[in-house]
Parts: structure tokens; sequence; C-alpha cells
């Protein structure tokens, strides 16, 4: 199997970072990075890659962190577009593994396999929850993403979240959708604590109402301007299709606060956490 290496990865990241100086979508909106892709195989026929492309640039969406279930979705995407896609690995061959991914001995040899095949930057979207996060296989995953210096992706409770940061204390961790509906207090107490952790905002109930930013969101934003990421979820063909609303969404209450930290929220933020070149440890 052909090895993707990482240098032109990484130039065209460095390319994108300038470009992004002169560049705003229509109407000026803000560029987005967008955190949350998934290109799954039940995508694939009704939405082909190319045409999957089309529809993130059409939004404004000049990078993406993309996943997918099996992992060559992902791929497909980045061989269309590598200066837009970064492929993170999700620990999902079929959607059965979902539910016990964590403690399987193949999947362990699958994340093996994969990260000898390609150079992926992260690990998530992944499911873990409680005493999930203890197993033996999740250790030796956990091994692997610090000598790999892959980014964690998780959809978890506050709980994983702290343990995945002690497991890894020197890894950055990305919260899938803020926890959905963990208190706000939480969330800015974990900000505080974990300078490592980053909230990524799809789904995540509160942020706005009747269309306005609310204020304890705002606050939030304000204080930890550098720790969120916007995402679509693309988990569905629906919401592939729904794209052009859920960026509107974003762009809304982007809107509504100063702008150097819209554009931080909007494309800062993820530029910066992944354009860092991971370290190889022996």
């Amino acid at each position: 199997m052909n090895k993707y290496r990482l240098l032109p990865h990484y130039l065209a990241t460095i390319i994108f970072i300038w470009l992004m100086g002169f560049v705003q979508t229509s109407a000026g909106e803000l560029p987005l990075f967008d955190a949350h892709v998934h290109y799954s195989e039940d995508i694939w026929q009704a939405i082909p890659a190319d045409d999957a492309i089309i529809r993130l640039e059409k939004q404004g969406i000049r990078r993406a962190i993309v996943s997918s279930t099996p992992a060559n979705g992902a791929i497909k995407l980045y061989e269309q577009n590598p200066g837009l896609v970064i492929p993170f690995l999700r620990p999902y061959r079929t959607p059965d593994d979902r539910r016990d991914w964590y403690k399987n001995p193949d999947i362990l040899n699958y994340i093996r396999s994969q990260l000898e095949s390609f150079d992926y930057r992260g690990l998530g979207e992944f499911h873990l929850f409680g005493s999930q996060v203890n197993t033996p296989v999740m250790k030796d995953i956990l091994a692997l993403a610090r000598k790999k210096n892959l980014i964690l992706f998780a959809h978890s409770d506050p709980e994983t979240i702290d343990a995945l940061l002690t497991a890894a204390p020197n890894l950055t961790v990305i919260w899938a959708h803020g926890g959905f509906d963990v208190d706000v207090n939480i969330i800015a107490k974990k900000l505080t604590q974990n300078r490592n952790l980053y909230i990524e905002l799809s789904f995540r109930d509160g942020i706005t109402e009747q269309e306005v930013l609310t204020p304890t969101w705002r606050e939030l934003f304000m204080t930890h301007p550098s720790r969120f990421l916007v995402g679509t979820d693309t988990y569905t063909g629906q919401r592939w299709l729904a794209l052009p609303e859920l960026t509107d969404y974003y762009q809304g209450w982007l809107k509504q606060i100063p702008p150097n930290i819209a554009e931080a929220i909007a494309y800062k933020n993820g530029e910066r956490i992944t354009a860092q070149k991971p370290v190889w440890n022996k």
C-alpha cells in the first residue's frame, strides 16, 4: 500500500493559512473550519466524493476535519482536495464497531494498520463513556495516540473527558458537541483547568435563543475565544443536504461577537491546532 507523506499536507496548510488573510466568503461571511465532517460508506453513492467537496466549498468551508466508517471515506475526500481535508481515523470498520470498539483487540489491530498506511492527524470522532476508558485495549490505543501525537476527538461525558486529559496530558482533546447539554459552568471550569481541551459546537444546546446569542455563551466565547470550533456533523445524507442551513446558523451568531473572536472560532482555532506538526516519538 502506498504511503501518504506529511509534507504535502503541511505545505497545503501553510499556503492556506497565508491565503486566509485575504479571503472572505460572499456577503462578508467568514471562512469556516468545519471540525466535524463525516463521509461514511452509506453516503458515497448518493453524494460522490467530488460532489461532497463542492458542497463544502460552496458553504465557505475552506478546511475540514473528516472521518468516516470505514476509514477510506476520509481518504476519498482527501484525494479530491488535500488542501481542504484533514483526515482523522475513526476506530470503526462498520457501524456495529461503535458498540465495543474500546475493548475489541481487532480494533486495536485495525488502528495500528491504518496508522501505518496513512498519516492521520487525529483519532475520532469516537464514542466513549465511563469505565470504557479503562479497558486494556483502550490503554493501548491511547499509547498509540501519544506516540503519534494524535488529536483525540471524543463524543463523551464530562468524566470521560477528564480521564482522557489525564491519560494523555500532552495531547489535544476535542470534546464533540460540547457535551450537548452539559452545564456551561462545567465547560468553563474544564477550559480553565485544561489548556489542551477544545469544544466542538455541533448540536450544542443553548447557544442561541431565537437566533440571538445568549449572554451565557457570549461570556464563554469572550473568556475563552481560542478554544471553540464550529462543526456540521454530516453523519447522514440529510445533514449533507442541510449544509447551507447549518453554516448559516454559525454565520448568524458569529456576526454578533467582536470580529477577532468570530474569526478565531470560525477558522483560526481549527487551523492552529491541526497545523502543528506531529511529533513522532521513539
